[in-house]
């Protein structure tokens, strides 16, 4: 195992999975990536988003949602796996989810929370390369939202509509920032636009 330049050392590492406290840290191609926990804010975020999320797929009749799991690539020929935010599995593909994580197929959806100096846009050539069709991107402190969309390879950022909201095709789920002195997050369910949450 290789170890990312992040002043830690491989008997820190030892002692990080001792303590739990690896439940973030990732694996890029058999290079071990340290990451810090997530901040307050980021942590209100996503647990608003994984909430909504959840009650969707309870009225909707299935799916599964489920908060930082790793996604191997499988085919890789070093240990190469994220750990995304949020993953998305849609009804019916349930068995892509193992013990330890997303293997055998590429979830349908995953969330990623930003963070300062974090390295979610690095992680784009895995997720394509492991056939995620969508990425949604949360912008924590000015609750701002993109959709990023698997084309031909690589992701194009999703356009928004008219009234400013970008829409994930894969949750059939709206987001919208309300700016101001306290930005929100609207989310609405496009099934039902009666189900509606702002974070």
């Amino acid at each position: 195992m290789r170890i990312h330049p992040s002043h830690v050392t491989a008997a820190e590492i030892v002692e990080r999975q001792r303590l739990g406290q690896d439940h973030h840290d990732e694996e890029w191609e058999g290079v071990y990536h340290v990451t810090p926990a997530p901040s307050v804010n980021h942590q209100q975020v996503l647990g608003g988003i994984h909430y909504f999320l959840l009650s969707i797929v309870a009225s909707r009749g299935g799916g599964t949602v489920l908060l930082e799991v790793n996604v191997f690539r499988e085919n890789s020929p070093d240990r190469d796996y994220r750990v995304p935010d949020l993953v998305f599995v849609a009804a019916g593909r349930e068995g892509i989810i193992a013990r330890d994580g997303i293997r055998g197929g590429a979830p349908d959806a995953i969330v990623e929370i930003l963070s300062p100096r974090d390295e979610s846009f690095k992680k784009f050539a895995f997720y394509a390369a492991v056939g995620i069709p969508e990425l949604i991107l949360v912008e924590p402190e000015g609750r701002g939202a993109e959709v990023w969309r698997l084309a031909s390879g690589s992701y194009e950022r999703a356009p928004a509509g008219g009234d400013g909201a970008v829409v994930s095709e894969s949750l059939e789920v709206s987001f919208r920032t309300q700016s101001g002195d306290s930005p929100r997050l609207d989310m609405v369910d496009r099934r039902d636009p009666s189900r509606r949450m702002s974070i």
